[in-house]
């Protein structure tokens, strides 16, 4: 609580330090603050407790002074000439004047990127300024002081209750107490102890944002070198989406202007774990005191912290050494050389081809990836993390269950029954049976099983370029597959229509209608069609309705069952329904599910009607031994829960509808995009190399794209041409998110 009123503070300046003027309150951890405005200057009054030493606060005023002269170009506070330096209140406590620095905090100015190089030359700066400089009283040994680390760490850990978090502290003062004798090699000097992004100051210059400034000396400390720098980066990395890669240009900066020796090199990155967990004991061991200063950036270092927890520590450590212009041995990464060693070579892996090879993810959260670097990627493709990765009510309703029982679907369960309902209670009413699987590609397999049972037959009909799994029955029902790399080609029991692209190849509708009635009418009987309502692996096309109605009276007028594959699109992703079929008004007979059922946990089903559950019901069991366990059901359930409470259905037609305009608007400035399209959060960009004529323009399309990854956004290619960049992010994509993936995608085309 501040002890000092601002009329207080206004008599206590103009009495002791002659200055008259309008007062303000600042923030502060220890020290009563005030902002003094006397006409055209700007000064700092600062009202320490009782107990301060004076000696201290001299110390402190010598070396803003020592700064001030240095000929840096940063402007430091410093006492106005004239009148006493350090005075003693009758009240208690002492009082000092500062002059005010002019700016604009490093964090509200939303942590430049463009600065992180820029913070370095700054601490390097402080660093080379204060060289020689002593004082008794700054070796005080503080919380904030960096070479105390490991015993505050111990007194203040208990403070951290979440066991979680307290592992993570414990962990960084294990690894501080590792290197102890290596700690004990540092040089010291005087530091300025707290380069934060609060204490940094910014300005508007020539168009741009430069660093004009360095304020609040309250943590100025005789202390490891090395630590002025590990202290600025850590601030410089809260809330960045590559938090190494901003740190090594902070040390790179830092190693221009100032000495760094073998030994602090390699103890950077874990003295910048130190400073977090410092400040999150700190923040836990004062959150009674009722001081916002304490916990101002708390959320912002238990992030970052726990993101650091997945880096490997060697690895890091060694490429901020090697910004600091160390040399360190390579740390070869052999996770893809074991994978290759026991995985087989037909599995894929996104960004394989990559200069930067493939990603290492390790945590997903939200919208959001994290990789082994700590590096946060905005998540446009994950249709699986249907409500964001590792959302807590999934996980809760996960943990819960698998605690009490999981076993195989022989038995009678509640949730399981319940799950059913809920599906069934989802779907049009000619649908009321469902039978749960472990897939898609399980789901539709099982839906070819039940139209063959239904009908006697065995040919069915797929649109062209559509995908439906992966076993053998569904390859062969994926001209995707068939007709690409590696496929044999359309099977004869399968007849193949045409995919109504309204961008590439729209007939009238009666054409249409008679081309596909011809189609079917050839060849074997069929069983029925298996067809996706928007065509994923197609290039995100949305098919013309009535080209989809035409095809279900084809199919049911010769007497087969139509399936909708909703494997990729249900659970309210296209928005303005729960079902994509929905779109075009469409009855069907079966419908598939998959991905996002689960939210990551293997989970898929099929829901038919009555008469068609009946006719699989031929005395041949169907047992299925882990799809629809307790499990799996819990899993589902608060899935469904979690679409309905947080409104995601409705959130993917307003920020999908958004999305599609401003990508649309972008068309104005890139002729490189030929169509925009789709429904919700199921969303392609089609990009060509001649409008006119439509070229596809497949060599674009990977160069967007693997810009995006280095920009921190993932996206994906598809459509025969491979000229398709599909879009289907998690159901909590955000409008922010929206804009972060519209501006990379113009930065990437306008490159």
């Amino acid at each position: 609580m501040r002890s000092m009123s601002t009329s207080r503070a206004a008599a206590v300046a103009a009495t002791h330090f002659g200055i008259a003027g309008e007062v303000e309150e600042l923030p502060g951890e220890v020290d009563d603050n005030f902002r003094i405005r006397a006409g055209d200057d700007s000064y700092v009054l600062k009202v320490s407790p009782e107990g301060t030493s004076a000696s201290l606060l001299a110390a402190r005023q010598f070396a803003m002074t020592r700064l001030a002269t240095s000929g840096v170009p940063y402007q430091f506070p410093h006492p106005p000439a004239g009148g006493e330096a350090i005075v003693a209140l009758p009240e208690g406590g002492s009082a000092s004047l500062v002059t005010w620095v002019q700016g604009t905090t490093f964090a509200s100015a939303g942590r430049p990127l463009d600065l992180a190089q820029d913070i370095g030359l700054l601490a390097g700066s402080v660093v080379r300024a204060l060289e020689g400089f002593d004082h008794p009283a700054l070796h005080h040994g503080g919380h904030w002081d960096l070479a105390t680390a490991p015993s505050v760490l111990r007194q203040l850990g208990p403070h951290v209750r979440n066991r979680g978090d307290r592992e993570l502290i414990d962990d960084v003062l294990d690894r501080l107490i590792v290197q102890i004798p290596k700690l004990q090699q540092l040089p010291k000097q005087v530091i300025h102890g707290d380069i934060n992004d609060l204490n940094v100051l910014v300005a508007e210059a020539d168009g741009g944002t430069e660093i004009v400034g360095l304020i609040d000396f309250g943590d100025i400390s005789y202390s490891w070198r090395i630590a002025e720098v590990a202290i600025a980066a850590t601030y410089a990395m809260l809330d960045q989406d590559d938090p190494l890669g901003i740190a090594s240009e902070v040390v790179t900066g830092y190693s221009e202007i100032a000495d760094v020796t073998a030994i602090e090199a390699e103890l950077i990155y874990d003295l910048i774990r130190a400073r977090l967990a410092v400040s999150a004991c700190v923040a836990a061991s004062r959150a009674d005191q009722g001081n916002p200063h304490h916990a101002v950036s708390e959320f912002d270092v238990w992030d970052l912290l726990e993101r650091l927890d997945y880096v490997d520590s060697v690895t890091a450590a060694a490429e901020l050494a090697r910004a600091a212009g160390r040399d360190v041995p390579e740390v070869p990464s052999t996770l893809a050389e074991r994978r290759q060693a026991v995985m087989g070579g037909a599995l894929s892996l996104s960004y394989e081809s990559s200069a930067d090879g493939p990603l290492h993810i390790v945590r997903g959260v939200g919208t959001h990836l994290y990789d082994t670097r700590a590096r946060r990627y905005l998540d446009c493709v994950n249709n699986v993390a249907h409500v964001g990765h590792g959302h807590p009510d999934v996980v809760a309703a996960a943990t819960a269950q698998i605690e009490l029982l999981n076993t195989n679907t022989r038995y009678l369960h509640d949730s399981v029954v319940s799950y059913a309902e809920r599906l069934v209670a989802k779907m049009p009413d000619n649908i009321e049976v469902v039978y749960f699987v472990n897939s898609g590609s399980e789901a539709n397999e099982l839906a070819l099983r039940m139209a063959r049972a239904a009908t006697g037959r065995r040919a069915m009909a797929v649109l062209n370029h559509g995908y439906h799994g992966n076993t053998s029955a569904m390859v062969d029902l994926s001209p995707y597959k068939f007709n690409g790399k590696g496929g044999e080609g359309q099977p004869d029991w399968v007849t193949v229509l045409p995919l109504s692209d309204p961008y590439r190849a729209k007939v009238d509708n009666a054409a249409y209608e008679a081309a596909v009635n011809r189609l079917v009418g050839t060849g074997p009987q069929l069983a029925g069609f298996l067809g996706e309502a928007i065509v994923g692996c197609g290039g995100q096309v949305i098919p013309d309705a009535e080209d989809m109605r035409s095809i279900y009276r084809a199919i049911r007028e010769r007497g087969g069952v139509c399936i909708a594959d909703e494997v990729q699109t249900g659970f309210g992703r296209v928005g303005s329904h729960f079902w994509a079929f929905e779109l075009h008004d469409l009855e069907p007979d079966i419908i598939t599910m998959g991905k996002p059922m689960g939210n990551g946990h293997p989970l898929g089903a099929v829901a038919t009607t009555r008469d068609v559950a009946a006719a699989f019901d031929n005395g041949m069991e169907y047992f299925n031994t882990f799809g629809g366990n307790p499990v799996s059901a819990a899993i589902g359930v608060a899935v469904l829960e979690v679409i309905e409470e947080e409104e995601l259905q409705s959130n993917a037609a307003a920020v999908g509808s958004y999305l599609l305009s401003e990508l649309r608007g972008l068309m104005a400035r890139h002729d490189g995009i030929g169509d925009v399209r789709g429904s919700g959060l199921f969303l392609g960009i089609e990009l060509v190399a001649d409008r006119a004529i439509k070229t596809p323009d497949a060599a674009l399309t990977q160069k967007v794209v693997d810009r995006g990854r280095e920009l921190g956004v993932l996206l994906s290619i598809d459509g025969p041409h491979h000229n398709v960049i599909k879009i289907k992010p998690p159901m909590v994509f955000s409008m922010e998110d929206a804009d972060r993936l519209v501006a990379t995608v113009d930065v990437a085309l306008s490159e």
